[in-house]
């Protein structure tokens, strides 16, 4: 989403230091309310002057205790005054300042190669110029980042299924005798 739709400002301060791995960034969408329905958010940013101040909770943010950045998804207009469910919802790719922010490791018996977390906002201060976009249009550019990844996910699928299926053989190839 920063590359489609970010300011050159935005993609000159955010892209390089992500693609060089001198930084690394988590994605803030998921909350333990709403279960797959990500137009419901709760997660509020409010617009103060010359921040937005964003308060509530994601929840299964991989890689979150090693992100420096976050592309977070929040709402900035009450659902009750939005025509549609995914309008008045804002992406924001800001810092993510674990002295403002309460990160908190889930524990998983699984996958634990990638951490799984919990991100508490509470009065969480994000610059104006950390808005990715028009206010209100974050659903749709977060679309251009989900879908991708669906398919990697499901690739990823495809192959460990291969993997699963070859397993038999490759025991027997392993076992002497």
């Amino acid at each position: 989403p920063v590359v489609m739709f970010g300011t050159p400002e935005q993609k000159a301060r955010a892209l390089p230091p992500l693609v060089a791995g001198l930084e690394k960034a988590c994605f803030g969408v998921t909350e333990p309310t709403t279960g797959l329905d990500t137009t419901r958010l709760k997660t509020r940013a409010e617009k103060r002057h010359d921040r937005y101040v964003v308060n509530g909770q994601k929840v299964w943010i991989s890689t979150a205790q090693v992100a420096d950045r976050i592309l977070l998804l929040a709402r900035t207009t009450p659902i009750e005054q939005c025509a549609k469910p995914s309008d008045g919802l804002s992406l924001f790719y800001t810092a993510l300042d674990r002295s403002r922010a309460s990160v908190r490791e889930i524990h998983k018996m699984g996958r634990a190669c990638v951490d799984s977390n919990e991100i508490f906002f509470e009065d969480y201060e994000v610059p104006l110029d950390d808005r990715i976009g028009d206010e209100g249009q974050g659903f749709r550019m977060i679309l251009h980042g989900l879908n991708p990844e669906r398919i990697l996910i499901a690739a990823e699928a495809v192959g460990l299924g291969r993997v699963a299926l070859a397993a038999p053989s490759l025991a027997r190839a392993a076992v002497p005798g």
